[in-house]
């Protein structure tokens, strides 16, 4: 876990709110509490399915108002966070169909003059493939086998609607540009390895891949 620089953070942070490329999560016990961390696997696979990927940072918490307090990540729930590292990568593995590329880094966010620490997991986009959900997630509401977290075969993005959110892929303007992209991704590494259309020659990007995906 890589130490982050303050000016950084407070770069990320800067607003003190969250977007569709920044997510925040409240401190929390890693081993015991099932339901906020497969919370947090969630918003780490959407991040990765939205454009230009994103940040999750640990420590902030949401107040009933909508409002967010910076109280940093508990010592207690750090040093499990920290003995637990390699088991939480190895967790979001398990669940993605695709590698998924993010980096961990943890760092001090000053509020009214005290130092607070916050993990912050620093999520690229998919590079070529789009992360799907490859099974259900332990956590369920009581006697609700369709309320889960995590499940099987879905897609979860970051989306603007109503709040900043987390949510599976349902929006038809949602999947419209998630499949450009994807196809997008695709042609380029098409390209990459060879690959000519007779559109080669355009130097207008956007209309070069929409006459590409017709013929996809």
């Amino acid at each position: 876990m890589k130490e982050i620089n303050k000016n950084s953070i407070k770069q990320i942070l800067e607003g003190n709110s969250e977007n569709l490329n920044l997510e925040f999560k409240a401190s929390f016990d890693f081993v015991e509490n099932v339901w906020a961390r497969e919370r947090l696997i969630r918003a780490i696979l959407a991040m990765s399915n939205t454009r230009s990927g994103g940040y999750v940072v640990i420590g902030i918490k949401e107040d009933t108002n909508k409002t967010f307090s910076f109280n940093g990540i508990e010592e207690k729930h750090l040093i499990i966070f920290k003995s637990k590292l390699e088991d939480l990568k190895s967790k979001i593995e398990s669940f993605s169909s695709s590698p998924v590329n993010y980096e961990i880094g943890i760092g001090k966010y000053e509020v009214k003059k005290e130092e607070k620490n916050i993990v912050l997991i620093a999520v690229t986009e998919f590079i070529l493939n789009p992360l799907i959900c490859r099974k259900n997630g332990d956590y369920k509401k009581s006697g609700e086998d369709n309320h889960r977290i995590l499940e099987e075969g879905a897609i979860y993005i970051r989306t603007l609607k109503d709040k900043p959110s987390s949510v599976k892929l349902t929006n038809p303007i949602d999947i419209q540009d998630f499949l450009e992209r994807a196809i997008d991704k695709q042609i380029i590494n098409l390209h990459n390895r060879g690959w000519k259309h007779d559109t080669e020659k355009s130097t207008k990007n956007k209309s070069f891949f929409k006459k590409e995906r017709e013929n996809f």
